[in-house]
């Protein structure tokens, strides 16, 4: 744990300087002790590859938007995604040899060492991917034609959905197409289908997600459906919800509103990105209040809705 903890403050530390690099205008430069850092974990075979995966992971968005006084949507999105350009570029030799060594062909095991290569592997792949690093893509597409279990198949997925290489997008969109007809009849999987477009951080994200409602996948009464695209949406995409012209929501207002009648219950967990308005900077506070207040002005609100909403507007 404290290894672990040791590097999640150095990445938390270099994202902050990257923070402060992009509202300078200035270029992200990942600091050399974070590569020499990441380089060690991934060349010392001696190490319990959960542990390295884990390690390996940066900070998240969600967690860097909790430990900042004020929310900059931008700064934390384009820092994060930018060292872990940086650190793929660097690092590309290291992070595909851990890729090959921890992709074997062996029969699915649920066993402690099996469930930690897949970790080693698949985190391995989305620095790949992510700074499309010559083959990556090819290695993503055959792990998810290939892979004998979901979870190497969902990651693979996701990292094809989350590229924003050229190439991807066509790929992204055959891909999704074909695992949906795979695994329609399966309710979960179609759910975790709905979970990686919804948290997609490309650009669009929105209109995705509007346009996923009309499919017939989607079903706003049933709420591990609504959680899975709307909630994710709302709650783990922070650089398309957060969008500056407060079109996200807009968005989340039309949908509590309309679940206020449905699942009163659903639509009051489903406001709490709005309740953190406090967190952000004037203009989103502005626009996040207004629409709680939106909210507020409606008509039969349920309990549910009503408590959370007049309790977060009590806090300006």
């Amino acid at each position: 744990f404290s290894r672990w903890d040791a590097c999640q403050t150095l990445a938390l530390e270099v994202v902050r300087d990257g923070m402060r690099a992009f509202r300078s205008g200035e270029d992200i430069v990942v600091d050399p002790l974070l590569i020499d850092a990441f380089r060690a974990i991934l060349v010392d075979s001696s190490l319990d590859k959960a542990m390295v995966a884990l390690m390996l992971e940066l900070p998240t968005e969600a967690f860097l938007s909790e430990v900042v006084d004020v929310v900059d949507v931008e700064a934390i999105h384009q820092s994060r995604q930018e060292i872990r350009q940086q650190l793929a570029l660097a690092l590309s030799s290291e992070l595909l040899t851990a890729y090959q060594s921890n992709n074997c062909d062996e029969p699915f095991s649920v066993s402690a060492d099996a469930t930690a290569q897949r970790s080693l592997k698949n985190v391995t792949l989305s620095y790949l991917v992510h700074a499309n690093i010559d083959g990556a893509l090819d290695l993503a597409t055959l792990q998810l034609k290939s892979s004998s279990n979901m979870t190497d198949e969902m990651a693979a997925l996701s990292v094809i959905v989350n590229s924003s290489a050229k190439a991807a997008q066509p790929l992204a969109q055959r891909s999704l197409a074909d695992f949906y007809e795979r695994w329609q009849h399966e309710s979960l999987v179609v759910n975790q289908w709905l979970v990686v477009q919804a948290s997609c951080a490309l650009p669009g994200g929105l209109a995705r997600v509007q346009q996923l409602m009309q499919h017939s996948a989607f079903d706003i009464k049933n709420p591990n459906k609504a959680r899975s695209l709307i909630g994710v949406f709302c709650s783990n995409n922070s650089i398309n919800f957060h969008a500056e012209d407060g079109s996200g929501y807009d968005f989340l207002v039309e949908q509590i509103i309309a679940l206020n009648k449905l699942n009163p219950q659903m639509a009051s967990r489903l406001l709490t990105p709005l309740t953190k308005w406090h967190k952000y900077d004037e203009q989103r506070q502005s626009m996040m209040r207004a629409a709680l207040q939106r909210i507020m002005g409606e008509a039969d609100l349920s309990k549910d809705v009503y408590e959370v909403v007049s309790k977060s507007l009590k806090q300006a």
